[in-house]
């Protein structure tokens, strides 16, 4: 059960307090010595495939446009730098998609094709359902079955969850949530999960649910999940915050702390720091070797999976305007920003 508390005026009071307020955003690629930060080879040609499909069904210019601005190409070839050409576009479309997907999510509740499957021709449907069947196709032909239901199972939950958070940004109780009850719905309502099951597609990988339920396994990718929400939290609170939303881990915890902006930017960059020394920690306990060199190899491209997705979800922020802007004053890798100005 979601940990509701706190009245509307404390979110109105934080905001005019933070208005005009100075911060940096440290460094994050020092909170991840070692991990590597790759761009897949076929970045070209998948941003020139991804605009001919996003033509093909969004109409509205102006969010044909702002798409193209987020790059979502980028995004896939940042998250999956060892895929192939066909599978890197797969991933490119997918995230478009899940993004554009979850935006109507905000607005309505009718995107989804109802829990049945059908047999046949597939029911009329929206375009935003159909370009997610461009995808399922691929995914369906290119996966194990294992890999499968992985996927349709994370995809369940993140849908779940992301229509349930609409209805309770609307539920009329003017309440927003604690520290722990922010980060138990945004496991459920971030979508990560998906994009991690993804990486057996990706990489076209049969391991066994044996091993991927072990329990080593399985932090590996609640912390992969963890990682990429902190690291979408912290480079995009300032615009969420223009927007008049403070469903991020950043306000939340200075609400909930009563301390400074900054300060709550260095305590999630701490929770960065923790939950990085966790996968690694996790990553010690992996049962390897198994006895077969082969699944061996795909255990370790799966990890490695895993560290790419949170890597290149960093890689990402950083290499396009969507969060800090064209020309972000910054030292290195830091950067400093002016809040609601």
């Amino acid at each position: 059960m979601l940990n509701i508390s706190r009245p509307l005026d404390r979110k109105e009071r934080f905001l005019r307090e933070i208005k005009g307020s100075q911060v940096i955003i440290p460094d994050l690629y020092a909170l991840f010595p070692g991990w590597k930060f790759n761009i897949n080879i076929n970045y070209e040609k998948v941003k020139k495939q991804t605009d001919i499909w996003l033509e093909s069904w969004v109409e509205n210019d102006t969010l044909r446009r702002r798409m193209q601005i987020a790059n979502f190409p980028k995004l896939a070839a940042c998250l999956y730098p060892d895929a192939l050409e066909e599978e890197c576009l797969m991933m490119s479309y997918y995230h478009l998609w899940v993004f554009l997907w979850d935006d109507a999510t905000d607005i309505a509740l009718d995107y989804t094709l109802g829990e049945q499957p059908f047999n046949g021709h597939p029911p009329p449907m929206a375009p935003v359902m159909s370009a997610f069947s461009n995808v399922a196709e691929k995914v369906v032909v290119g996966a194990t079955t294992e890999a499968r239901q992985r996927v349709l199972s994370e995809l369940k939950f993140y849908v779940d969850g992301a229509c349930i958070l609409p209805l309770h940004r609307n539920n009329g109780k003017k309440d927003f949530l604690t520290v722990k009850g922010f980060l138990e719905q945004r496991d459920a309502s971030g979508g990560v999960g998906a994009s991690v099951a993804l990486i057996l597609y990706v990489y076209h990988l049969n391991i066994p649910a044996s091993v991927l339920d072990h329990e080593a396994m399985r932090s590996i990718r609640d912390q992969s999940c963890m990682l990429a929400h902190l690291i979408n939290d912290i480079v995009s609170f300032r615009k969420e915050l223009m927007d008049n939303q403070i469903d991020n881990i950043v306000p939340i915890l200075a609400i909930e702390n009563k301390y400074s902006l900054q300060q709550a930017i260095d305590d999630a960059c701490r929770l960065v720091w923790e939950t990085r020394r966790i996968f690694e920690d996790a990553e010690k306990r992996v049962p390897v070797p198994t006895g077969n060199a082969e699944l061996d190899m795909q255990i370790k491209q799966y990890i490695q999976g895993c560290k790419d997705l949170v890597s290149g979800a960093l890689n990402w922020c950083y290499r396009n305007e969507r969060y800090f802007g064209k020309n972000p004053k910054q030292e290195g890798n830091k950067i400093f920003l002016e809040i609601l100005p």
